[in-house]
């Protein structure tokens, strides 16, 4: 049996930077540590530094000797995901097919709801700032018409001149059947402008959707400045001893390299999420868990996937914090209900939460750094679930006054004490996240009965037991390692990379077409994860497709775990047809549809080295030892006025709780509410029993 003071042998690090708290876990091969340090924003680096370094002083040693032990380092951050939703990127540039021009403008009649009025999605570029080009291309990919590259210089030259532009798209019609006309543009543009980043959308995702494959190269260029903070960091670290350089956590939850997110840095985004949800899968299969739905309690926000036969759910496209884009990712959904989301009154007096978050400065009134108004956090200490004295195990004592005197000014128009606004506060975040939870079941057709809810988040432990009775879900899983997920997945996610192409083709198509485009795919995978640095012996590639009945505008996606023939391409329309009835209804089928292939995909992943959760002795069955108590306000009517008080420090494998309890770990708090039972496992994962 190891003993904390003994060496560190190689060493996994992964790192999450959130809005609130940057995330650290440390692991070896058979011990894990975890830290967390503030969030510095615009100095990426300073926070990340601060978490290793108080990691490694857990771990017994310094970051100088951690750092050439480290095989891994996976850093999970918010550059891109901040510099989108602070619409703080670069000015672009387009360059588009003439006659073409107001493309991104019209937006496909994409409308959403803004402030009672239904608007188009807000664009990355100005009208002004969009130049059409001599070229067209007709939808079989013959020209109709040559580029005209002196023409296309001269209109780059105005955008740059004239409207300050510091990155170039170039996206033409029909470009994803023959990128001639696109390539040769962008070869001319960045010979010509060296200095500035310029992006293909043909080069980036060949799909059809003029619209999304141009949003996409859109928002890789107006995100191109972000990783400016990583690269910085990454100097750093090497020069403190890192022998590897950091890979980068995407929002497909597989990593890539620094010199690829530069390439593509809008795949960046929602990697803190994405990881979270990988990490996921790890408990899904350590505890032997197919189906389950992941509620991610962050600073900011309240994030939702669904996991199914041991698989995250993903999408292709669709609103990234109000921009509409083509973005493989994993499928999350995002409400404004994290910890550090503000209580407020709309005009009509009624409380909400969100999405306005108080963030890491001056964040929530009780870390006493100048924050006044009442938030989740602030609600959950007014009310008793959170010690203040044992916060991040006592590394900062939270001011109790402080967030009563902040639930107090809430509700004094309202005449409401300190006490019902905090509860209010609470309810209405729990509300949130369980229709976040509600929706995203029913649009997906699913049963909640069926699924196992895993929490994570710092506070998500102390909703997530009432969400799941609400929704009539009888099992939550709470890792070990909750409040750190999101670095955890950063520390455990192997090198991920995609193809994609579109093909168009019916079902049954020749196989000999989809093979000649397949075998592309896979070739250009392989030269990915090569780039990577993956041998070749570590690589494993699986291929699927998009399928969508004719003529329709949307699919879903499809695994063809065999081959590309003729039967093989009926079985991939019938599992087509079983998931689009159980998502839409059997009434939705028209009987002999015709159904075609939108989209063939190569995915390829890169087996390395990475943390895993590690299994101990489970002793003999009993209950866990009560430390302490203290009163919870606003609970089940039947709770008693002191609530038992279990440390996690004390639980061991095999100790269970019974409802009503608080569970008080270094970096979570978990509220198990009357009714409910517990029970630490072998991987040190509290497995909450649900009565319905």
């Amino acid at each position: 049996m190891t003993h904390p003071s003994d060496p560190i042998g190689a060493a996994c690090i992964g790192v999450d930077v959130g809005g609130t708290f940057t995330d650290v876990v440390l692991a070896d091969d058979t011990r894990i540590w975890r830290a967390k340090a503030t969030s510095t924003h615009g100095e990426l680096g300073r926070g990340v530094l601060a978490g290793c370094r108080l990691v490694a002083e857990r771990a017994g040693t310094t970051l100088e000797e951690l750092l050439p032990r480290v095989v891994r380092f996976g850093l999970g951050t918010t550059a891109v995901t901040n510099t989108i939703a602070s619409r703080t990127g670069r000015r672009v540039g387009l360059l588009t097919t003439e006659g073409f021009e107001d493309l991104v403008p019209i937006a496909r009649g994409i409308r959403s709801a803004h402030d009672g009025w239904l608007v188009p999605p807000e664009s990355l570029v100005d009208p002004e700032c969009i130049a059409g080009v001599p070229e067209r291309l007709d939808r079989l990919g013959h020209v109709v018409r040559e580029l005209d590259v002196a023409a296309l210089l001269v209109a780059a030259e105005r955008l740059v001149t004239d409207h300050a532009v510091e990155a170039l798209v170039v996206s033409f019609l029909w470009s994803h059947v023959n990128d001639r006309h696109e390539r040769t543009a962008a070869e001319a543009l960045a010979l010509k402008f060296a200095d500035l980043p310029v992006m293909s959308g043909s080069a980036l995702l060949p799909v059809i959707r003029e619209y999304d494959r141009t949003q996409f190269a859109l928002l890789n260029a107006y995100t191109s400045g972000a990783l400016d903070g990583v690269e910085a960091l990454a100097r750093e670290l090497a020069e403190l001893g890192l022998p590897h350089p950091p890979m980068l956590v995407h929002s497909g939850g597989g990593v890539i390299s620094i010199s690829e997110g530069r390439r593509v840095p809008a795949t960046l985004a929602e990697s803190g999420p994405a990881a979270g949800v990988v990490a996921a899968l790890a408990v899904c299969e350590a505890t032997g868990v197919s189906d389950a739905v992941t509620g991610d309690v962050g600073g900011t926000s309240f994030d939702v996937s669904l996991i199914t036969r041991g698989e995250p759910s993903r999408r292709t496209r669709g609103d990234l914090m109000g921009v509409w884009t083509a973005l493989p990712m994993i499928d999350i959904d995002s409400v404004g209900s994290g910890g550090g989301s503000i209580g407020w009154l709309d005009p009509l007096g009624i409380l909400r939460v969100g999405p306005k978050s108080a963030g890491a400065q001056p964040g929530p009134a009780c870390y006493g750094r100048g924050g006044t108004e009442p938030t989740v956090t602030d609600a959950l200490v007014v009310l008793g679930y959170l010690d203040p004295a044992r916060f991040l195990g006592g590394e900062i004592e939270l001011d109790r006054d402080a967030a009563v005197a902040a639930c107090a000014r809430l509700g004094a128009s309202t005449g409401l004490d300190a006490r019902r606004v905090a509860q209010g506060i609470r309810e209405v975040a729990e509300a949130g996240m369980v229709r976040a939870l509600r929706t995203r079941f029913a649009e997906r057709g699913f049963d909640p009965r069926t699924f196992t809810l895993i929490s994570m988040g710092g506070c998500g432990s102390l909703f997530s037991a009432a969400i799941a009775r609400e929704l009539h879900i009888g099992r939550v899983l709470v890792p070990e390692l909750a409040s750190v997920f999101s670095a955890f997945g950063a520390a455990t996610s192997d090198v991920r990379r995609e193809r994609t192409q579109s093909v168009g083709f019916a079902i049954p198509g020749d196989p000999r077409d989809l093979g000649a485009v397949v075998d592309n795919l896979v070739a250009a995978v392989r030269a990915d994860l090569a780039a990577d640095g993956v041998p070749a012996e570590a690589t494993s590639i699986t291929v699927g497709a998009e399928l969508r009945f004719a003529k329709q505008r949307y699919e879903l996606p499809v695994e063809f775990p065999g081959g590309l023939d003729t039967a093989d391409q009926l079985a991939a329309r019938d599992r087509f047809v079983a998931d689009y009835s159980a998502r839409y209804g059997e009434g939705a089928l028209v009987s002999g549809a015709p159904v075609e292939i939108a989209t063939l995909k190569a995915t390829g992943v890169g087996a390395t080295t990475r943390a895993r959760l590690s299994a101990q002795p489970v002793g003999e069955p009993g209950p866990a030892p009560v430390h302490s108590h203290r009163p919870i306000f606003g609970g089940s009517p039947s709770s008693p006025p002191e609530t038992p008080v279990v440390r996690g420090e004390d639980l061991r494998p095999g100790h269970s709780i019974t409802g009503p309890a608080l569970i008080d770990a270094r970096d979570t708090t978990v509220w198990l509410p009357t009714g409910c039972t517990a029970r630490l496992d072998a991987y040190r994962t509290i497995d909450v029993r649900i009565s319905l």
